[in-house]
């Protein structure tokens, strides 16, 4: 049986370091696919038929992501493959990507965060389920907790080096008033009730496209959660970023 693991390439190192543990951890019971092991696609190879191959015969696909990895399109793609196929899908996030903020479809499946103290056991029960295997192994866990958290610092160590790194949270001079009213607005509301351009309109008796505006330039400062509604206008909410820099500025 295969475990499919969706990565970008500058997060490969994460991605073989995941697949050593997991094949370890269940030997003989298991294969990781890895797009950027050789061993998986060797020289020669036709890739994405190797990749669609993969993904059929994949019992469970773990996707890496991070707010880097969800903008590119190949991480969509292979999760869009994973969901026509029906193959479950197990979000791994990240560099400070939070579970509650994955964007949709990602959204709709049970996530996990690195950083978590009980990860590991979550991520090897969950395999063990879709393994179809009852007894979950014994392993040194703390060791591969460290191993994982030393390459995911070498990962932002290298984002740092390139220039990718994401933008840290802006000091609240740089905000212009409206966009500081619109923070103030979603402060007042719970994360269950997110809110559209519409309703901040309304609430602020602003004209929509300005509201509209200043929710974009939030979200770029990573202030704000947006929800992608097809169909439906988009909704938004505090990020954890957003509501730390009300609170600092007594606002909240």
């Amino acid at each position: 049986m295969k475990i499919f693991i969706s990565h970008i390439n500058q997060e490969s190192n994460l991605a073989l370091v995941l697949k050593e543990w997991i094949e370890s951890s269940f030997v003989g019971q298991c294969e990781v696919f890895v797009s950027s092991d050789q061993d998986d696609i060797p020289a020669g190879s036709k890739w994405l038929e190797e990749i669609d191959r993969a993904l059929s015969e994949a019992v469970a696909l773990i996707v890496i992501c991070s707010p880097i990895s969800l903008s590119r399109p190949w991480i969509n793609f292979e999760t869009g493959c994973g969901w026509i196929k029906r193959v479950p899908i197990i979000p791994i996030c990240h560099s400070g990507q939070e579970k509650a903020f994955l964007p949709s479809p990602i959204s709709m499946f049970q996530a996990l965060e690195l950083n978590d103290q009980g990860f590991i056991d979550s991520l090897l029960s969950s395999l063990a389920k879709h393994l179809k295997i009852t007894k979950i192994p014994r392993i040194d866990k703390e060791s591969m907790r460290q191993e994982l958290l030393m390459t995911f610092s070498g990962i932002q160590d290298k984002q740092t080096k390139s220039g990718n790194q994401l933008p840290q949270t802006p000091a609240t001079d740089e905000l212009p008033d409206t966009a500081l009213e619109i923070l103030t607005t979603l402060g007042k509301y719970t994360d269950e009730y997110p809110l559209a351009a519409s309703d901040l309109s309304n609430a602020l008796h602003t004209n929509e496209q300005r509201i509209q505006y200043f929710l974009d330039l939030l979200d770029e400062k990573e202030l704000v959660h947006r929800f992608w509604n097809i169909g439906s206008p988009s909704a938004y909410i505090l990020t954890k970023e957003g509501r730390k820099l009300l609170f600092l500025k007594n606002l909240l």
